[in-house]
């Protein structure tokens, strides 16, 4: 039989499924709260001490409260906040990634975890293209965009560290070979250079805003003409 009961949270009367599947989430989170803590070797104390130093305070009383059933929610707030405290992902709290099979992702639906993963950060596997205009498609490009961005750097590094060793080398013919060596290496990089600024171009192509490069990688989004000057790209 299905009980109605009036939401504080509302003013609706709302079936005691919703409630309880509420509360399920809140156990949920709570259940994380205490492992991750654990593993750490943190008091709720010290808890509440990691929180109050990122800047948003939860004190002891309320962490104590949430990890022993006391609290029917919990606000995104402390979720964002106690997962940077625990150092986990926000998501790690959510979603028992590693410890259940399964899990009641909405009222009444109960999909596995992997599932509910993919759902809630909208992945989509890079074999497949997204829908055109969804937030799929946008997400999509940013996860693209930092595997360029990732090539890019590690080709970059790579191929100034080889040029280090090159400038120590005295052996004439073993330095003809580094030299070899180092233009393929930098011929590379500049190709991972160009794959990064052709995603963020496409990106603000499609009206998305890319993300902000490393110091070490901000003049990818410059332009340099025949005279010397240096204009931003736009």
């Amino acid at each position: 039989m299905l009980r109605l009961i009036l939401c504080g949270r509302c003013g609706y009367v709302v079936g005691m499924t919703e409630k309880d599947w509420r509360g399920r989430l809140a156990e949920r989170v709570a259940d994380a709260v205490r492992r991750y803590r654990k593993e750490r070797g943190m008091s709720a104390q010290a808890l509440a001490d990691a929180c109050a130093e990122i800047g948003y305070e939860i004190p002891r009383t309320v962490i104590a409260n949430l990890e022993n059933g006391r609290r029917a929610s919990v606000e995104i707030a402390d979720l964002l906040v106690l997962a940077k405290a625990l150092k986990v992902p926000p998501i790690a709290l959510l979603m028992p990634v590693g410890v259940a099979g399964s899990i009641e992702v909405l009222p009444g639906q109960e999909v596995s975890v992997w599932d509910a993963v993919t759902w809630f950060t909208a992945e989509v596997p890079l074999s497949e293209d997204p829908p055109e205009g969804t937030i799929e498609a946008k997400l999509y490009e940013f996860r693209l965009h930092a595997q360029v961005l990732s090539a890019a750097r590690k080709a970059v590094e790579f191929a100034d560290g080889t040029r280090r060793t090159l400038s120590m080398v005295r052996d004439p013919e073993q330095r003809a070979i580094n030299v070899e060596m180092q233009e393929k290496l930098d011929d590379y990089a500049r190709h991972q250079l160009t794959d990064l600024r052709a995603q963020r171009n496409a990106m603000r192509k499609d009206g998305l805003v890319p993300p902000a490069l490393p110091e070490d990688l901000a003049y990818v989004d410059f332009h340099v003409d025949e005279k010397g000057d240096i204009y931003p790209l736009v």
